[in-house]
């Protein structure tokens, strides 16, 4: 079969955790799960476009027109609870010229199936992984099977909502193929802080095993990649797409140190063979040590991002992150001691917030002398233990309202401290300033741009983030 998969454009949504000047300019990121989906159908025969509309900055009317000349006979589409209805939009504005049968996957189907499939556009979903399913779903659709024994879908019969849920959410990720990069425009790809180009992200492991309130990673089963298939994957982008940076999305890339010393033992395998990439990861603080670090350096690793979030002891401990200041101090020291540059992200908002813990974290964040900020909202994430309280002071699932239409796009209250939304949007907009927008800082920056586009980037985010007035 012939099947469309449609990436639309997202912008910044009222209840983000970021500032809009954040969520606009931070970067443009391939599509990894339409990507694996998109693999997926090829391994089992099947004939796919992948239109990254965001990318390629396409309205609905240029996406139409690519998806009328590829005559599909399945469109596909990616939810996420966030961008649920600007996607819904798209889905509909499509299924008006292509009416065919609409399949949509992503993390909101594990949420909210049947607030999902109450939408009439939407006639299929996948629940938790598509390696089975999809395929399975597809040739059912194809030869005008019974769905009933299909695992991990959901759909409609009679005019009403059938689940038929998995077995269970955990997956052998190696058995996954590597997503389908050959149908993306990989030149366009870029993150805010990378310097070299093509530019590509990556996964080693899916979940995390921490259980921080504010994530909802950490509520997923945990599974880690074979080292040998990530070096694999690795190989892959640098010879067929000309990768030469790679960003590792993993929630906490470090946990396992012995996959890492692995990992570079492998990278340094394949520089012999004349692959050098440069590359960058998330991790936690606690989970990295001086040998760690010197080996990751010598193998190209640029940057790390280090969840920090407070200074204080007491917020951290209720968010279920008790890391103390002298081990962060210690761990930043030491990762710029071996030329990887380190981010910090910051949450403001956390519980038991008061304006003095955020001037007692700013004071910290500035001693650290990070090379990178990122400062975040502290908001309830759909299915995480700050939306469980959140539901519970308020009485509805806000998230479930909002996917079904009857909540709109709106800033979410936050519970756990005494804020207003205009004082922690003044305190996010004042660590950025006081951290970056300084004539040391400013002259570094300047000093280490790579390119014309990088430069572009810094201005115009600096501009934004000076003269645009708090957003609510």
């Amino acid at each position: 079969m012939k099947i469309a998969i449609i990436f639309p454009p997202y912008n910044h949504k009222k209840f983000s955790e970021n500032l809009e000047v954040v969520d606009e300019e931070f970067g443009v990121y391939p599509p990894l799960g339409p990507a694996y989906a998109a693999a997926i159908l090829e391994k089992a025969g099947h004939s796919v476009i992948l239109i990254d509309a965001k990318a390629l900055k396409l309205s609905k009317r240029e996406a139409l027109d690519r998806v009328k000349k590829f005559n599909p006979d399945i469109m596909a589409f990616m939810l996420t609870t966030y961008i649920f209805h600007q996607t819904l939009s798209w889905i509909k504005y499509l299924k008006r010229d292509v009416n065919v049968p609409v399949i949509c996957g992503g993390l909101n189907l594990a949420y909210y199936p049947r607030e999902t499939l109450s939408h009439k556009e939407i006639d299929f979903g996948i629940i938790g992984s598509a390696r089975e399913s999809l395929p399975l779903l597809v040739d059912a659709i194809e030869n005008n099977k019974d769905f009933s024994n299909i695992k991990g879908i959901c759909y409609r019969k009679r005019s009403k909502i059938k689940l038929n849920p998995p077995d269970s959410f955990e997956e052998d990720i190696d058995k996954l193929p590597f997503p389908a990069r050959h149908l993306l425009p990989n030149n366009k790809y870029y993150q805010f802080i990378s310097k070299k180009k093509n530019f590509t992200i990556m996964l080693t492991a899916k979940g995390c095993p921490y259980p921080c309130t504010f994530c909802p990673i950490g509520r997923m089963p945990y599974s880690e990649r074979s080292t040998k298939k990530v070096l694999e994957e690795v190989e892959e982008c640098y010879k067929k797409y000309n990768v030469r940076e790679i960003d590792f999305f993993t929630a906490t890339f470090t946990v396992n140190k012995k996959k890492v010393m692995e990992f570079c033992r492998g990278l340094k395998g394949l520089r012999k063979k004349g692959i050098k990439i440069d590359w960058s990861c998330r991790s936690r603080t606690d989970t990295v040590d001086e040998e760690m670090l010197k080996e990751m350096a010598s193998v190209g690793c640029k940057r790390i991002y280090y969840g920090i979030e407070s200074s204080n002891l007491e917020i951290l401990k209720k968010v279920n992150k008790y890391i103390k200041a002298e081990k962060v101090k210690k761990t930043i020291k030491l990762t710029q001691k071996y030329g990887i540059k380190a981010l910090g992200f910051f949450m403001i908002g956390n519980p038991g917030e008061t304006k003095e813990s955020i001037e007692e974290t700013i004071r910290f964040a500035k001693k650290l002398n990070l090379d990178y900020i990122q400062v975040m909202r502290t908001i309830a994430k759909p299915c995480t233990s700050l939306d469980d309280e959140l539901k519970e002071k308020i009485g509805k699932d806000y998230w479930r309202d909002f996917v079904l239409g009857k909540e709109k796009e709106k800033r979410l209250p936050n519970i756990w401290c005494d804020l207003s939304d205009n004082e922690i949007d003044y305190y996010l907009k004042k660590m950025y300033t006081k951290l970056y927008l300084t004539p040391k800082y400013v002259i570094n920056t300047i000093l280490r741009v790579k390119s014309f586009s990088e430069l572009e980037r810094y201005l115009r985010a600096g501009i934004k983030m000076v003269f645009t007035k708090n957003e609510y």
